[in-house]
Order: C-alpha cells, then structure tokens, then sequence
C-alpha cells in the first residue's frame, strides 16, 4: 500500500481506521480479509483496556434489552470462528466455557430463569478449590479468553494482511470531513485519506479534533491483580470480584472508579481485591499476587457501545464506548462495522447502539454525566 501517496504526501486508502485495540484490530481484519485497503493508526497508551482486562465473556450477566442482548449474544457466538481464523498464529487461543457465580456472594440478582442453579457439592466436583456453601449458578455458554494473547495473535494477523497497513505509535489528532471523504491527521504528521474513517480508540475517542460532534465516552478505571499460580478451570464472579484462569496465572477484578486517566494502583485497593479472591479461591492465600495494574474501560452513560453511522457525517463510523464488553464485542462489531464501510449493511440490528440516543435536543453537548 506504501504507493497510495498524493502529491501534497497524504496517503490514501479505502478505510481508514482510527485505534489499535481489539475492536481496531478485529474491524481492520475483517475489511482486510474482504479485499478493501485499510490503514490503521495506533497508539501507546498506558492502562489500554484490551490489555488491561480479564478477558470475560458474559453476555448472560447484566439486563439488557432484547436486541442488544441479540448483539452480545451473537457477538460470543463468532468467537469460535475468530479464534479458528487465528490458530496459525496461536494454536494455543481457547475459549473457556462455564462461568460460575457464587449465589451467596453475586451481589445482585438474577433472573429466575438465568442460568443452571448447581447445589454445592456439584460446585466442588468442577471446582475444588472454590468455597460455595450456597451453591452456585452455571453459566455454560459464558467464558473467558485469553485476551492478551487473542490482542498479540491479531496484531501479527493484521501484519500479514497484505492490503492492511498498521502504524502502531501514530495517535489521532484530527479529522477533516468532506463530500463523501474523510482526512485523519495523526500528531507524528501521516495524514489519511479515505472514504470512511472508523472511530475505535477506545477511552480516548472524545480526544480527536474535528468529529461530527461531542462523544459521551469517558474512562472508568478498573484496577486488577494476578497470582502466579492456576487453580480454577473456568472464570468465577462472587463476593465483588471475578476470578479468571489463564495458562499459569489467575487474574482477578475488578474496580469501577471516575478516575479520569489515571491508571496507578492503590494497596488499600489492591488489598481488597485479594482479600475478597481468597474469599472466593481459599488456595489463592498461599501465595502473594504477582502483579497488579489498572486498565481504562471506555464507558458510555447507559454502559451500551456506540456503533454505526454519525446521522450527518456517514464517512464517520463509530466503533466505540463498549464500557465493560469490549473483549466480548470485538467480533459482532467488526463485522457489522466492516460491512456498514464496505456496502452499508451491518448484518445485525444496530437501532440501540446510536450516537443520537444521547442527544435530546439539537446541538446538545450534556452528554456526560457528573462523577
């Protein structure tokens, strides 16, 4: 694509694709893998939640209506194909099934028809090292991945996708918009032409200069911690906090706090989030954590993505706001982002996830609530 070059030095493309996360990643596969040119601007930033997070996948949990349920539901049916596309690069990408929830620790109540009520010794025999003395509800379908590697397997797929271009330390800047073209200006001076430009830096989307208009996005700081030990099989939410397996380590969250951007960590919190693990996973306690760190989730005021068209601007597509689902919604959202920017059809009913569901007046900008 290096030959896509305009007298003035702007480069061009069919889509160009602003952030490197799992949503930029996955979406910029998905056009690249159905033949269009698309060049995505990256960025390194500390606390980037598609590294930062536990990698769960639990559309069963949260009430939702029934079409966004649809998407998120769909969105952890694709997974399998996702990884399957990825094997090449990472045979060792699973997805693990079966997430447990504590009954006397859940913290909130679900739905009586929600999941498989299991008694307490059904809960010892698929984890031994849990303590449930209320049981638990099953939820078979739900999971977790590996997003760490799930982040490191698409990056080399994105790599290797011939019409796919990835400038990895290239923050957005700016957007000019015009008939039908969008310009997108990264502050190391690349500058992007393209027919559609498709907005997915996560936490940082509201930052770039130029969009449409104001993003009801800010960041929710999350703070995490690992062992270095694995004892659980499958993930597990009880007393505040989710305990999830990986291949030698077990990671547990998380926090919810109106932080801005920061992303240190605090050993009163920290403390917390061990204590109430070991709750959970009494063979947690033998050993210290082995690392702690905070993650920013790009959060929306009703916790929904934004996804589709801006109403005026239709070069501009938004792929962002997943609040606490982006591991889980990168799938359905690239491919119904890929197909709005390819031949305007997204394949799934995106009526809920609209940036005008947010604007109750014309020109409003009370779009982010007070924390």
């Amino acid at each position: 694509m290096s030959n896509n070059v305009l007298a003035d030095g702007r480069r061009t493309a069919d889509i160009v694709v602003i952030g490197d996360g799992i949503v930029g990643l996955s979406t910029a596969l998905e056009i690249g893998r159905r033949g269009a040119r698309c060049v995505v601007l990256g960025a390194h930033r500390p606390g980037t939640a598609s590294f930062a997070a536990a990698g769960l996948l639990a559309p069963s949990i949260g009430q939702l209506a029934p079409a966004a349920q649809s998407f998120y539901d769909a969105s952890l049916a694709l997974y399998p194909q996702l990884l399957s596309s990825l094997a090449e690069l990472d045979g060792g990408l699973t997805l693990v099934r079966g997430l447990l929830v504590l009954s006397d620790m859940a913290g909130h109540a679900l739905p009586a028809d929600a999941g498989e009520r299991i008694a307490p010794q059904r809960v010892k025999e698929l984890e031994p090292h849990l303590a449930a003395p209320q049981g638990a509800t099953l939820f078979a379908d739900d999971g977790a991945v590996d997003n760490v590697r799930l982040m490191r397997a698409l990056r080399l797929a994105v790599e290797r996708t011939e019409n796919v271009e990835l400038f990895a330390d290239s923050p957005v800047a700016s957007m000019e918009l015009g008939k039908g073209r969008v310009t997108v200006g990264a502050s190391s001076g690349l500058r992007i032409e393209a027919r559609r430009a498709i907005l997915a830096a996560g936490a940082w989307s509201p930052q770039v200069d130029g969009l449409p208009r104001p993003l009801p996005i800010f960041p929710v700081k999350g703070q995490m911690l690992s062992f270095g030990v694995a004892v659980l099989g499958r993930p597990v939410m009880g007393n505040g906090v989710y305990v999830v397996p990986r291949a030698g380590e077990t990671v547990v969250g998380s926090t919810s706090e109106h932080a801005g951007f920061d992303v240190s960590t605090t050993d009163e919190t920290i403390e917390r989030l061990r204590a109430a693990a070991v709750s959970v996973c009494p063979a947690l306690g033998r050993t210290a954590p082995s690392s702690a760190w905070a993650g920013l989730r790009p959060a929306t005021p009703d916790m929904l993505p934004i996804l589709g068209p801006d109403p005026e601007h239709p070069e501009v597509l938004y792929a962002c706001g997943h609040s606490r689902n982006g591991i889980l919604l990168a799938p359905a959202t690239a491919r119904a982002i890929a197909g709005l920017a390819l031949d305007g059809q997204a394949g799934f009913d995106l009526s809920g996830f609209g940036i005008a569901r947010f604007e109750s007046s014309p020109g409003s900008t009370n779009l982010i609530p007070h924390v």
